[in-house]
């Protein structure tokens, strides 16, 4: 054990003679401010986080409130974390920025803790909503309105939300459950996940499977798309649904239980009944319901 705390003591002395700090705190520092904001109208609210996850909630009140928790190493650092907030009317602004100085030259002996600004908002229920981070996970909870959720990497969760929504993610999972209205889903690396009565419906992946799961008395007010690079597609319709379906897989098959699709294969023998191709009219037919992955299976199932 002598031997041990010895050579520690030298890779430590050794650091600080090569101009290096050593941090023994592996917790780090936090701090936490709150901002509040009072509301005539709807609010329009943006939010934006270098670094850290964004959870947005309602409430019953004309009031606009975030909590930003900042962490990091060192006091300093969490010094250099700026946050230029505003508002002009019903509208509301959130920036927050962090430390501009390079972060190599200090060495720490244990976990390290990058600077990170975690931002928690909570709005009126009708609220149209900007949120973006540049690494972390945003989840999003009863909202109606113009709803912009992005993040550069991780994962995207939203539920009881309707309106005019757009989500993307450089690099994660999409879960959305509960919703209402037109839905612009896409993430270029990540699954997407959907329980929903939308009105228009786009979801893309570049890579990762589809389940969408449509909720009875859904019309469609526009064409739908559904596309993966490289996944499985499936889509539980109700009983009685209105489209023009075109679904086709370029490595894979299409297949179906749905009672509205006739199947007109006959009597063709197993192999061939494997298609990669399904066009049909469901009900009274109407817009277009285009479904394609390029390496995958497209499962149409009540």
């Amino acid at each position: 054990m002598v031997h041990i705390k010895a050579a520690t003591i030298v890779v430590a002395s050794s650091l600080i003679l090569a101009g290096c700090e050593v941090n023994l705190n592996t917790e780090g520092v936090s701090a936490r401010e709150v901002k509040a904001y009072t509301v005539a109208g709807r609010p329009e609210l943006t939010v934006d986080t270098f670094d850290g996850s964004i959870e947005l909630h309602s409430w019953d009140r004309n009031e606009v409130e975030v909590e930003i928790e900042k962490r990091a190493m060192e006091q300093v650092l969490i010094e250099e974390i700026r946050v230029d907030a505003r508002q002009d009317g019903d509208k509301i602004t959130i920036k927050i920025t962090g430390p501009q100085r390079p972060q190599h030259r200090n060495v720490t002996i244990g976990t390290h803790i990058s600077p990170t600004a975690r931002v928690r908002v909570v709005v009126p229920r009708h609220a149209n909503v900007s949120a973006t981070s540049g690494d972390g996970s945003i989840r999003a909870e009863a909202i109606e309105g113009r709803i912009v959720l992005q993040t550069s990497d991780g994962s995207v969760t939203a539920s009881r939300i309707g309106g005019d929504v757009e989500i993307r993610s450089g690099d994660g999972s999409i879960r959305v459950e509960r919703a209402t209205g037109k839905l612009d889903l896409e993430t270029t690396d990540g699954s997407i996940g959907l329980e929903a009565k939308p009105t228009v419906l786009k979801a893309r992946t570049g890579d990762g499977s589809i389940r969408a799961n449509i909720e009875t008395d859904t019309v469609m007010a526009d064409h739908w798309d559904l596309t993966t690079s490289d996944g499985t597609i499936t889509v539980t319709l109700p009983a009685q649904f209105n489209a023009e379906l075109d679904a086709e897989t370029s490595d894979g098959a299409v297949r179906t239980n749905h009672p509205l699709i006739a199947d007109d294969r006959g009597g063709e023998d197993r192999e061939s009944r494997r298609r990669r191709t399904l066009r049909s009219t469901l009900g009274d037919g109407g817009k277009m319901f285009r479904i394609r992955t390029g390496d995958g299976t497209i499962r149409i199932e009540r």
